[in-house]
C-alpha cells in the first residue's frame, strides 16, 4: 500500500515515451507521477527521470561542442564496463534497481526518498550528466546496511533544517553507523575486501554527515584520519577493479582534506596526498567520466594551491616579520599560478565559473594573509586583499541559488568574510547566504563564526583575517567541520 496520494496518475492509454527510466527499461505504461510513479511504488524501485534540457541550454551545449571537443564520457564508460564487468567489485545494476527491505518502510522510506530527490542534488557540486552520491553509494549501500544507515542519517540531518522533530531519528542512525563501524574497524584485516570499501565509502559519507549536521567538535578529522588508514589499504584493488569507484572516493576525500585548512598556525589533518591516492594531479580526477568536477568544478588547479598556501604560511610564521627569498618566491610562485588559472574544460556551465573565481579570489586573499604573517601592520593586508574582496563579492552576487556549486561556498565564505572590515561588505556577504534557497544549514551556519568575529575586530585589530579566525573560533571551542 502506498502512503502517499497519487498526483497527476493517468488514464488509460498508449505507454508513455516520455515516462521514468526504469518504466521504460520495463516497457512498463508509466503514470508519471513525480518524483515516484505508481510503478516504482509498487515494486520497491527507485524512480529516475531523465535530466530536461531545455532548448537554450541545448544551443549553448551545441555551440559549445562545436569549439571545444568534449571528452566522449559515454564511450569511455562503455569500456571501462566492458573491461570490469567480470571482475568488479560491486555489481554495476542494468535495470531497474530494487530497494533494499531497510530502506522501504516508514520514516526510513521517507528519508531514503529525501536523500534520493533533494539531498544528493544538493551534496554535489556538479550532478549532471551523473550524480555519484547517487550512482556510487547506493551501488555499495545496497549490499552495507552500514551504508544504509549513513544515508539516512545524512538525509534526516538535512530535514532538521525545517524539521526539528528529525533529531531523535537522526540521532538514532548515527549511532548505529558509529557502533557498526567501531566492531568493524576491529576486524579491519579479516574483512573481505568489498566490506573494507564499504566502511571506506561510510568514513567519507560521515564526513559529509558532520558538515551537513553542523558539528562544531571537529568530528569530521576523525573520520578523514580512518578514511586515510583505509584509502592505503584498499586503493591498489580498487584502482584495479572499479576505477570509477575510486576516482569517485579519492575526489571526496582530496576535496574534504583540502578544504579542511582553515586556519594558519593551528595543527592541520595532513591528508599524505601522494602516498594515499597516488595522482600527480587533482585534474586527473574523474577525467573522462560522466562526473569529472563532481566538487572540484573547473577549479582543480586553484584548490591545489590551498596547501601550498598553508606551507608558505608554516614557513613565514617561523620566518617572522621580514621574508626570506625562498618564502617570497614561493609567494610569487603560487601568485602566478592563481592569475593565470582558467577553467579546467571549456564546456562547464557559467556558475562553475563563478565557483572557481571565488576560490581564486578566496585563495587571493589566504595567500596574502599567508605571507603578511601574523605581526605584520594590518593596514598593509587591508590594502592587499581590498580588491579581491570586491571581485568576490561581485562574482558571488551573479550566482545562481539553485546552482550546485553551492554546495563547496563553505571555504570561500569563511576566508573571504573574516578579512572583511567594512560593514557594507558584511552585509552585502550576509545578505547573499541569507537569502539564498539552497537550505543547507552547513552554508547558512558560515555566518555564526564570521559574526563573532567581526564583533571582536571592532576593539581589536588583532582579530583579523586567517589568524583571526583562528583565534576566535580557539577562544569560542569551535572545530569546524568545513565541507
Amino acid at each position: 500500500m502506498t502512503y502517499r496520494p497519487r498526483p497527476g496518475a493517468r488514464g488509460s492509454g498508449l505507454r508513455s515515451k516520455t515516462g521514468c527510466i526504469p518504466c521504460r527499461q520495463r516497457r512498463k505504461k508509466c503514470d508519471e507521477s513525480r518524483p515516484i510513479c505508481l510503478g516504482c511504488d509498487r515494486n520497491h524501485l527507485i524512480c529516475q527521470w531523465s535530466a530536461p534540457l531545455s532548448s537554450k541550454s541545448l544551443t549553448a551545449d551545441a555551440i559549445r561542442d562545436r569549439g571545444t571537443p568534449q571528452p566522449d564520457c559515454r564511450e569511455t564508460t562503455t569500456q571501462t564496463d566492458k573491461q570490469l564487468s567480470s571482475r568488479a567489485i560491486f555489481t554495476v545494476a542494468t535495470g531497474p534497481v530494487i530497494v533494499p527491505a531497510q530502506l522501504r518502510k516508514g520514516t526510513n522510506r521517507h528519508l531514503f526518498e529525501h536523500f534520493l530527490h533533494v539531498t544528493a542534488r544538493r551534496m554535489a557540486g556538479r550532478t549532471y550528466p551523473e550524480n555519484p552520491f547517487l550512482s556510487c553509494n547506493l551501488k555499495i549501500a545496497f549490499g552495507s546496511t552500514i551504508m544504509q544507515h549513513a544515508i539516512l542519517a545524512i538525509s534526516a540531518s538535512h530535514l532538521l533544517y525545517k524539521r526539528p522533530d528529525m533529531t531523535e531519528i537522526c540521532a538514532s542512525h548515527y549511532a548505529i553507523v558509529l557502533r557498526a563501524m567501531k566492531h568493524a574497524v576491529t576486524r579491519w584485516k579479516a574483512l573481505h575486501i568489498r566490506d573494507q570499501i564499504a566502511l571506506l565509502a561510510t568514513a567519507l559519507a560521515l564526513c559529509w554527515f558532520e558538515t551537513i549536521d553542523v558539528n562544531t567538535s571537529g568530528a569530521l578529522y576523525h573520520h578523514l584520519e580512518a578514511s586515510k588508514f583505509m584509502f592505503q589499504t584498499v586503493k591498489q584493488n580498487l584502482k584495479n577493479h572499479d576505477p570509477s569507484l575510486f576516482g569517485f572516493l579519492a575526489e571526496q576525500y582530496a576535496y574534504l582534506a583540502t578544504v579542511s585548512n582553515i586556519t594558519l598556525r593551528s595543527a592541520r589533518f595532513d591528508p599524505e596526498m601522494s602516498q594515499t591516492l597516488s595522482l600527480p594531479s587533482l585534474a586527473l580526477l574523474n577525467k573522462g567520466s560522466n562526473f569529472y568536477g563532481c566538487l572540484f568544478g573547473c577549479s582543480h588547479l586553484v584548490y591545489e594551491t590551498i596547501p601550498m598556501i598553508c606551507d608558505l604560511a608554516k614557513l613565514r610564521i617561523e620566518e617572522g616579520i621580514a621574508p626570506s627569498q625562498a618564502s617570497y618566491q614561493q609567494y610569487e610562485s603560487i601568485l602566478g599560478e592563481l592569475k593565470a588559472w582558467r577553467p579546467t574544460q571549456n564546456y562547464f556551465t557559467e556558475d562553475f565559473e563563478y565557483a572557481g573565481q571565488l576560490y581564486r579570489e578566496a585563495c587571493l586573499i589566504f595567500l596574502e594573509s599567508s605571507f603578511q604573517g601574523p605581526d605584520t601592520t594590518n593596514s598593509e593586508l587591508y590594502a592587499a586583499v581590498e580588491s579581491c574582496l570586491g571581485r568576490f563579492l561581485k562574482v558571488f552576487a551573479k550566482m545562481s541559488y539553485e546552482s550546485p556549486s553551492w554546495t563547496t561556498v563553505m571555504w570561500p565564505i569563511l576566508t573571504a568574510g573574516s578579512h572583511m572590515r567594512c560593514p557594507r561588505q558584511r552585509d552585502q556577504l550576509s545578505d547573499i547566504i541569507l537569502n539564498s534557497t539552497f537550505d543547507m544549514r552547513a552554508v547558512d551556519n558560515t555566518l555564526h563564526p564570521l559574526r563573532l568575529l567581526w564583533e571582536k575586530m571592532a576593539f581589536d585589530d588583532g582579530y583579523y583575517g586567517s589568524y583571526g579566525l583562528e583565534k576566535v573560533l580557539k577562544e569560542c571551542g569551535i572545530t569546524m567541520c568545513v565541507g
